[in-house]
């Protein structure tokens, strides 16, 4: 069954111009199809196609569910890679497998410092449709890193860094009962001022493993753990 995404659903539905277009140009959708709509705040709703127009599909609510909002946050504070396409790749990814707040990171180091957040949010639409999950993460506003990590942030504070301290594996650190959030830098790393101010601030350093890992990938491995291990 096809599924679309609109922000309100009540008893009869006028879908978006851009989902509209998608059902009955794209998918051929006619008058009469069940499709189910998701409005990324935990309500799912089956409805009925009564009018198939390209830019005003109308439907008809059928039957309404609500699931309530995940207990406990998965949160990747990350530095947005140079290519566009693979923090988006991993945006896509995260959010499949259970990503709750996407929290872009302005570092020293960072190679990217200009951002479409309008192509997260539809990145985000797309991941949440194609996964099922009725919940769609938070896209956070682009925030320096020093100001991020001096917030009154709760639960489990970890920052993933490759210099030579010691370091708790991350697999062992995780703790699903309750909130948790990884920062990771830019493919050139923290600065060392940025881990101090990281430790002064609660963030305890964590290692993924041995092999070096691309900031996205990383950020995948992260979000792996924190909702599985």
């Amino acid at each position: 069954m096809h599924t679309f995404y609109i922000q309100n659903i009540d008893d009869t539905v006028t879908l978006p111009e851009v989902e509209s277009k998608h059902a009955i140009k794209v998918l051929r959708l006619k008058t009469g199809t069940t499709i189910r709509l998701v409005n990324g705040k935990g309500l799912e709703a089956f409805a009925k196609i009564v009018f198939n127009h390209p830019k005003r599909c109308e439907v008809e609510i059928i039957k309404k569910t609500e699931e309530n909002a995940p207990p406990y946050k998965i949160a990747v504070a990350i530095a947005p890679t140079k290519s566009n396409d693979r923090i988006e790749w991993f945006l896509e990814k995260a959010i499949e497998i259970g990503l709750t707040d996407f929290i872009p990171i302005i570092c020293t180091n960072s190679e990217r410092k200009k951002f479409n957040e309008a192509r997260w949010e539809k990145v985000a639409i797309s991941a949440l449709k194609q996964s099922q999950r009725l919940w769609i993460p938070t896209i956070h506003s682009p925030i320096k890193i020093e100001d991020f990590i001096k917030e009154d942030t709760k639960g489990l504070k970890t920052i993933a860094y490759c210099g030579e301290f010691e370091k708790n594996e991350f697999s062992t650190t995780v703790n699903a009962s309750k909130n948790q959030l990884i920062l990771i830098g830019p493919e050139g790393d923290f600065t060392p001022e940025e881990t101090q101010l990281a430790f002064e601030n609660g963030f305890l350093p964590v290692s993924l493993g041995s092999n070096r890992l691309r900031t996205e990938t990383a950020g995948i491995v992260a979000c792996t753990l924190m909702k599985f291990a």
